[in-house]
């Protein structure tokens, strides 16, 4: 079974979720675990305004 686990982060809370929820995911017998982040899309001055 294949399991992908897909998440957007922009302080890196979201990040440590989606790690532990691969984490339990790997856990399980015969599971393949991805783990992939969404690209940014807000612009680096945006970002800057957010204190990123």
């Amino acid at each position: 079974m294949k399991i992908n686990v897909v998440f957007y982060s922009l302080y890196g809370h979201v990040y440590r979720i989606a790690e532990a929820i691969a984490e339990g995911a790997r856990e399980v017998e015969g599971a393949e675990v991805g783990i992939y982040q969404v690209a940014e899309t807000l612009s680096p001055e945006i970002l800057e305004k957010m204190g990123r």
